[in-house]
Parts: C-alpha cells; sequence; structure tokens
C-alpha cells in the first residue's frame, strides 16, 4: 500500500469518502482485518466493540464513523479517518489499493492456444488467455480480460473494461456491458428450460432463440446460470450483483442494483424492480413480479406477485413481521395441538352428559 493519511484524504475526500483526518500523518503500509491487525496497518471499525482491538494491537490507522472516532481522542501515534460509510470507504480503499491485479498475467497478451475466428479484432490492451475461444464476428472492448479456457460464442458483444473469469461461456448474441465481472464457471446465455409434451406425455424441446444482456457493472459469482430468452431478451440490469451458483431462467428481467443472494432461483419471466434483495435461496414461480425496494429474506418463496415494497419471508412469503411471529409459534405447535386435543375431549364428553 505505502501511502500516507494526508494523500488519502486528498484523493477522497472531493467525493466524501473520506472527510476529515484526526492525529499524525501516518504511513499505512497494508489494508488488514482488525482481529489481525499490527502496527504499519490501516484498518475498517464500524462497531464500538473493536475499540478495544484498536487500543492494544496499534495498527497506523483507523477508517471509522464520526461517533467512534470520539472514543480514540488522544490516543497517540494513531491517525483517525472520518468515513460517512465505513463499509463503503472499505470498498473503494481495497479496491483501489489491495484488489486483484487480473493484468498481471504470466501468459503472453494473446495466448497461442487461443482460437480466435478471423473476423474478430482484438484491441491493444485486451488480455486472451490460454484455451480461450472466440467465435465469428464478437466484438470486444478495450481492457477486457478473458481468462483460461473462456468462450464466447459467435455474434457476441463484450463491454470495455469486462473481466471473465476461467471458464466462463457466454451464449451466441449476447450482450455484456462495460466493467463486469463474469467469475469462474458462470453460462451466460445457455437455452433456457422449454418443453412441450404430447398425449403420451413425451417431451419435445422449445427452441430459445433469445438473448442475455447484462448492463454495466454488473458482478456473477461463479458457476451462475443465466438463460436466454425463449423469444425476447434476459434482462440483468446496471449494477445488479449476483451470487454464486444462482439460476435465472429465460426472459426473467433484474432492476438496477438488486442483490441475489446465493441458490436463488427465479423461474422464467419473473421481473424484480430497482434495488430488491433477495437473499439465498429464494425462489420464484414464472411470472412473478416484485416492486422496487423489496427484501426477500428466509428462503423466499414467491408462487404470487407482490403487490407493495417491503420485507417478505418464508414460502409462501409474509410481510416480515407477521412471519416472526408465526415462526415464534412454531416450536410449540405440539403442545399446542395436545391441549387443543384435550380440550375437543372434554367438549365431546360435555355434550354426551347433556
Amino acid at each position: 500500500m505505502n501511502v500516507v493519511a494526508s494523500k488519502l484524504i486528498e484523493r477522497f475526500s472531493p467525493e466524501g469518502l473520506i472527510v476529515e483526518r484526526q492525529g499524525p500523518d501516518a504511513l499505512f503500509l497494508r489494508l488488514s482485518p482488525i482481529e489481525e491487525c499490527r502496527p504499519g496497518d490501516l484498518v475498517f471499525v464500524d462497531h464500538v466493540k473493536y475499540l478495544d482491538r484498536v487500543r492494544e494491537q496499534k495498527p497506523a490507522g483507523i477508517v471509522t464513523s464520526k461517533g467512534l472516532a470520539e472514543s480514540l481522542s488522544g490516543l497517540e501515534g494513531l491517525a483517525v479517518l472520518i468515513a460517512p460509510n465505513v463499509r463503503l470507504a472499505m470498498a473503494i480503499l481495497k479496491q483501489t489499493y489491495a484488489d486483484r491485479n487480473v493484468r498481471d498475467t504470466e501468459w503472453p497478451r494473446i495466448h497461442p492456444s487461443a482460437v480466435i475466428h478471423g473476423s474478430v479484432r482484438i484491441p491493444e490492451e485486451v488480455l486472451v488467455g490460454p484455451g480461450v475461444v472466440i467465435g465469428r464476428n464478437v466484438e470486444l472492448g478495450d481492457r477486457v480480460v478473458l481468462m483460461a479456457n473462456v468462450v464466447v460464442e459467435h455474434d457476441a458483444t463484450i463491454g470495455e473494461g469486462t473481466v471473465l473469469h476461467p471458464g466462463c461461456v457466454v451464449g451466441y448474441g449476447c450482450d455484456i456491458g462495460s466493467d463486469v465481472i463474469l467469475k469462474a464457471g458462470c453460462v451466460i446465455g445457455s437455452e433456457g428450460f422449454g418443453f412441450a409434451q404430447d398425449e403420451r406425455r413425451r417431451n419435445y424441446r422449445i427452441p430459445h432463440t433469445g438473448s442475455v444482456s447484462i448492463g454495466d457493472r454488473v458482478v456473477i459469482g461463479a458457476n451462475t446460470n443465466i438463460d436466454r430468452g425463449t423469444y425476447g431478451t434476459t434482462w440483468v440490469k446496471a449494477g445488479a450483483v449476483i451470487d454464486a451458483m444462482c439460476h435465472l431462467g429465460h426472459n426473467v428481467e433484474i432492476g438496477e442494483d438488486s442483490i441475489l443472494c446465493a441458490h436463488t432461483g427465479l423461474s422464467g419471466s419473473t421481473r424484480f424492480g430497482r434495488r430488491v434483495i433477495a437473499s439465498g435461496q429464494t425462489g420464484t414461480l414464472d411470472h412473478v413480479t416484485v416492486p422496487d425496494d423489496t427484501v426477500l429474506l428466509h428462503r423466499a418463496g414467491l408462487n404470487n406477485s407482490i403487490k407493495e415494497p417491503g420485507m417478505y419471508a418464508g414460502g409462501p412469503v409474509q410481510p416480515l413481521q407477521q412471519y416472526l411471529k408465526n415462526m415464534a409459534i412454531m416450536p410449540r405447535l405440539h403442545e399446542i395441538w395436545t391441549r387443543l386435543r384435550a380440550l375437543e375431549k372434554k367438549l365431546a364428553a360435555l355434550s354426551q352428559d347433556d
């Protein structure tokens, strides 16, 4: 890292990421987690429970909130950087000073084992790793990185600054935006799951001839699969984040800046609005719609559309507070059932007496 506190203020204060410095103009050698920090480190603290570690382990500096900074006033030798959003500061500083350099490769810029159709132009700053296959009429933006064994089928488009990690597949005619990250094993534009049956229940494949469009700044986790549309387009819009091992069916639409956690599975033509958050193992039936700013929790299962934004949980989904009340009763179901049966027997006995 090797940067002094004043340089961080100079670089990041104009955008409001770090707004103030207290203490010395310390030199930071590393970004470190608070649990493992040592002298020379810069750490991020957003909770009072970590302040004792700061006092004991004596890092060179801390990025924290205004309120927590007051608890460290007068601590000798500690540079305190004030950030309105500590977690956002951690994200940007790690991207700037401690991220993996995907352009640092041991291979030639275009590996000799790559198979590239003659119609494809490779811009000067594009990296093509071992075993990569690029089909006809593929368009590659500047600074694209295609790691080992990536396959980009014909007529696909990859925007500038996009990185495809090993083993990714981008299907024919699909469009990937700029500054996208596709992690290892992603499959974009596979054929969706669509079949028809005859009277003997034999299955007949319905060809999926649509495409997939991925917006700018999207991040898609390892081994996630996004199906192409049956006729139209499957959309993942700008800024969305999708975790590992998710599945998006044909013609799904994910709104801007949404978050899908691991093992989420969305059936065909599901529509998520902007900034929707789906926690792990969320699932939907087809043609379900979810409005902007909705949060889905606890393995949410949607068999119908949600009308109003809010927090929902369980399957079938319920408003979160209702779900929590119902879950609180669950451990007592056997007791309640036993008492109900006893009451029924007493009522039956009283009826006989009458």
